[in-house]
């Protein structure tokens, strides 16, 4: 494997990797200013490129390529000098948006689709290139700079009234309202409120039970429903039942050790179907192709032999056991196994 990127033009072909690359700006965007953006579902973003394109149809599109995977791309607008009337000197320039991949940003991508975007620019007349970037997105407002960009306008705002998430609740602090996901035979959707009694009959189940939370199904029930800001909760549906919940947990504040794990939960009723690994799978996707990480772990018990054969069918190889790691029903500390997955490894 490489870290070496190939530019290219982008193809019809690629929307759905462009669709990525948006949403995944977007998670970022929110992150760094929660107040001014927020997290659209992947079909929301679908829709919003397609009527941007009818009404500002791109000029170019590059892509930054890295072993067969999209990481990066840069959209071009070339845009003619203004009309007779206006004060600002006649120029033709280039209007761009970029957006890198989490995993793959500070490696040098920006950079080269800059570099291409502006020997594109020139070669069409242009003399100069243009964007608008979020002050608080600081990483990018250096790249920038060190590329010899300069602050040519100051977009200023300011609250007339507070926004409403001004003072967020428990589940509002969440970074984003995770996406609805769908793989072959599973829909991943946010849990809901309305979701509890679901949540407390497949928590009773004596198959969950024997391996979840001690603290009893209700006790759980409400934990997934209220939500963390470090944890994203799904329910699973088949065919529009509620079959059970899958969670991910990001380590995302220290860099170097980057990393997600995965947590699942299933109604007896829908075990044995592949129901299991398709979610599993899903999730997994998403990520490692939407959220950047290259690294997942899971930890079911040591002794739990159909969740790890879950868990390998996907990709997840053991690692090591963790000895007296979780308490089960009868009080007494059994062991763990760690599992983890690169991204080069999903099946």
């Amino acid at each position: 494997m490489t870290d070496e990127p190939t530019i290219r033009q982008a193809g019809d072909a690629d929307e759905p990797a462009m669709i990525r690359l948006e949403l995944e700006s977007a998670i970022h965007h929110a992150a760094v200013d929660p107040k001014r953006w927020r997290v659209p579902t992947v079909d929301a973003v679908a829709l919003s490129r397609r009527r941007r394109q009818e009404r500002h149809p791109r000029t170019e599109s590059l892509l930054a390529e890295v072993d067969g995977r999209v990481v990066g791309m840069l959209e071009l607008w070339l845009q003619t000098p203004e009309d007779e009337g206006s004060a600002r000197i006649p120029a033709t320039r280039a209007d761009f948006g970029i957006s890198v991949s989490p995993g793959w940003q500070g490696r040098g991508l920006g950079t080269a689709l800059l570099k291409a975007a502006e020997a594109w620019a020139r070669k069409r007349g242009a003399t100069r290139m243009q964007l608008h970037v979020t002050a608080a997105n600081t990483g990018a407002v250096r790249l920038y700079e060190r590329l010899g960009y300069d602050v040519d306008s100051l977009l200023m705002d300011k609250w007339l009234e507070e926004p409403a998430f001004a003072d967020p609740g428990p589940r509002a602090k969440t970074a984003e309202v995770p996406p609805t996901l769908r793989g072959e035979l599973v829909t991943l959707r946010p849990i809901r409120p309305d979701d509890r009694d679901a949540l407390v009959e497949v928590l009773s189940d004596p198959s969950v039970v024997a391996v979840w939370d001690t603290r009893g199904p209700q006790r759980s029930a409400d934990e997934l429903i209220e939500g963390d800001e470090d944890w994203m909760v799904w329910a699973i549906e088949v065919a529009g039942g509620f079959a059970g919940s899958v969670q991910a947990s990001e380590e995302v504040d220290d860099a170097d050790y980057r990393h997600a794990g995965i947590d699942i939960f299933l109604s007896s009723r829908f075990q044995g179907r592949g129901i299991g690994p398709d979610a599993v799978r899903t999730v997994a996707r998403y990520l490692f192709e939407v959220r950047g990480h290259h690294r997942l772990t899971i930890d079911p018990a040591a002794d739990n032999v159909r969740a790890i054969r879950t868990y390998e069918k996907v990709g997840f190889k053991p690692v090591g056991v963790m000895r007296q790691y979780e308490r089960g029903q009868d009080g007494t500390f059994h062991d763990g196994l760690l599992m983890d997955m690169l991204a080069s490894e999903l099946r």
